[in-house]
């Protein structure tokens, strides 16, 4: 994706003048502002400290740095899109465990948010519980990889990354009615690569076929 030359960079303050890291901080960036408010009310309840922004340019504009927290993005919305701002962190070397909300079935956004450095996805409507399991993982994630990594957490980490790519299959597979054409297109992957996957994991596209 093509960002234009406006876009801007998340903004960097030294060590003398930035605040100090605040755990479990949670950045939440979407336009609809009854979703937004409805998501800092509950993680405010339970216990995270939330910022809110309706647009990416108003959140890099703002961005703390040191920041140690997790980002939940929305993917379509005005001046930025979700996978703009994930670009424009990345780019700057900035990115935290970053969780995109995409629409329903939006397999193709998932795929290139998480080509981009994206720490995992959500699709709409989602049940605030479930996303925020997927909070503690990415915050469980960042201190893992922060610290020296045993090969028991290596091990975990490729557990975590292989059932994040069989679940991807399985959402391929349902949205496309098990047609491996689909699948590859949708996966952005050659159908060599995806019958070695499926083989991997056990998966048999017929099961998905109504």
């Amino acid at each position: 994706m093509t960002m234009s030359n406006d876009t801007p960079s998340p903004k960097k303050e030294s060590v003398n003048d930035s605040t100090k890291e605040v755990k479990n901080q949670l950045f939440i960036i979407e336009d609809d502002y009854a979703l937004r408010d409805a998501l800092e009310d509950y993680y405010s309840r339970v216990g995270y400290q939330v910022s809110v922004f309706d647009n990416g340019v108003s959140f890099l504009e703002n961005y703390p740095t040191p920041f140690s927290g997790v980002i939940i993005c929305d993917l379509r919305m005005p001046k930025m899109t979700g996978l703009e701002v994930l670009k424009s962190l990345r780019d700057n070397r900035l990115l935290p465990p970053f969780i995109l909300m995409t629409a329903y079935g939006d397999i193709p956004s998932a795929v290139e948010a998480m080509n981009l450095g994206a720490y995992d996805f959500v699709e709409k409507p989602f049940d605030p519980k479930m996303l925020e399991l997927k909070i503690l993982e990415a915050f469980n994630h960042k201190k893992m990889v922060s610290e020296t990594v045993t090969l028991d957490e290596k091990k975990r980490l490729r557990e975590y990354v292989a059932n994040f790519e069989k679940s991807l299959l399985i959402q391929a597979l349902q949205e496309s009615n098990g047609n491996i054409g689909k699948v590859c297109e949708l996966l952005n992957v050659p159908r060599r690569t995806l019958n070695e996957k499926l083989v991997k994991y056990d998966l048999n596209r017929n099961e998905f076929i109504n």
